[in-house]
């Protein structure tokens, strides 16, 4: 196994268990609420808050690895979210659970951003744009691994295990991060002031103001769609742990194809892939708010996480075109928008009519009409003077 094959394994993996634990509680909040005797929405923070926590340590994690070997800030962040999944599973009561939750989100982006920023740096120049396209397609493929695990484990081993049952796995990851190829430190490691004060100076660029409005979209509208979905499964017919599976697999071709987008920015530039991406999903979520029967449904949720799959590498690569200066904290702005993403999804779908498809999707087609025109506005060439 060559050197960039190997590495790109390991952190698709790595990144890929980390940020499943975004969406495994989803299946999971009945059974939470009624263990806890506490609401629905109130159980949903579960949710929630792990996106809070992502948000603030986006901002942290990746300018540690400025200081820090980051294959070491990335084993580690893996052994804090393994703890955390057995305090979880161990909580007496609701707060408990909620505050480990809440450090496994602040903790979750030693993984994904310190793994794009590493990435780069230790493969051929010619590897870089699809081991990029690949590793930031576990962020949508952890949507469906992380409800299919709930799915299946929940019904013989209950939510305390379930949550508990990764922590084997994350652990040999840790060991396997570590063995990874080293990387020396940049020339220049930016303080977290420093990496917050050059964000300020990045938001006066339009460029990296639309490609933030397209990163705050995608996990709001991909955990929304999910949660929305999870509430519809009984009247969709999926009323055990493999139908309720069989809801999710449509989005698999469309992940799969996102593996490849990366040819496509590479030839046709990110804000002309973008915006045509999140039309196709906006498109996707339209047809599952006509709220037909679940064949349609199924389609037009495939047909979303298609679009989707493609917009996510495109928006990578807008941010990282504008911000080539300061890389970095670039790179922790769009980490921080997809975790406020991850908080914003569940409650917008709890608040739209507690969860009903139709309406939640139909609002998320609109909002993802946002970044489509943005991105569309952004590649339209300037006129020349007369």
């Amino acid at each position: 196994m060559n050197r960039e094959v190997r590495v790109t394994a390991v952190l698709v993996a790595a990144v890929l268990a980390v940020v499943s634990h975004v969406y495994v509680t989803i299946p999971l909040v009945p059974a939470i609420a009624g263990e806890q005797g506490t609401t629905i929405g109130a159980a949903a923070w579960t949710g929630s808050v792990f996106g809070v926590g992502f948000a603030l340590g986006a901002l942290v994690f990746p300018t540690v690895s400025d200081h820090v070997d980051p294959r070491r800030v990335m084993a580690a962040g893996l052994v804090v979210v393994a703890v955390a999944d057995v305090v979880a599973g161990l909580a007496p009561d609701l707060v408990v659970l909620v505050a480990a939750r809440a450090v496994q989100g602040f903790v979750a982006p030693a993984l994904p951003p310190v793994a794009l920023a590493y990435l780069p740096r230790v493969v051929p120049v010619r590897a870089v744009p699809a081991a990029l396209a690949v590793v930031s397609s576990a962020f949508l493929l952890a949507g469906i691994v992380g409800q299919a695990w709930s799915l299946l484990l929940l019904p013989g081993l209950g939510w305390r295990w379930t949550l508990v049952a990764p922590v084997p796995l994350l652990l040999l990851l840790a060991v396997l991060v570590t063995r990874l190829p080293a990387t020396p430190p940049p020339a220049t490691a930016a303080s977290v002031v420093q990496v917050v004060r050059t964000l300020g100076s990045l938001l006066r660029r339009r460029q990296v103001v639309v490609g933030y409005v397209a990163a705050v979209t995608v996990l709001t509208s991909l955990v929304g769609m999910y949660v929305a979905l999870a509430a519809s499964s009984a009247g969709l017919g999926a009323t055990g742990p493999v139908s309720g599976l069989l809801l999710r697999l449509p989005g698999l071709p469309g992940i799969v194809l996102g593996c490849l987008a990366g040819v496509a920015v590479r030839r046709w530039g990110p804000r002309a892939v973008g915006a045509p991406a999140f039309l196709v999903a906006a498109g996707g979520l339209a047809v599952e708010a006509v709220a037909g029967p679940p064949w349609l449904v199924l389609l037009g949720s495939g047909v979303f996480v298609a679009g989707l799959a493609v917009a996510v590498p495109a928006v990578v690569a807008v941010v990282g075109d504008a911000s080539q200066d300061a890389p970095g904290a670039g790179m922790a702005g769009y980490a921080f928008l997809v975790g406020l993403g991850v908080c914003l999804g569940p409650l917008l779908a709890d608040g739209l009519a507690g969860g009903d498809l139709g309406v939640t999707c139909g609002v998320l087609a609109g909002v993802l009409l946002v970044p489509a025109v943005a991105l569309a506005a952004l590649s339209r060439p300037r006129a020349r003077p007369a």
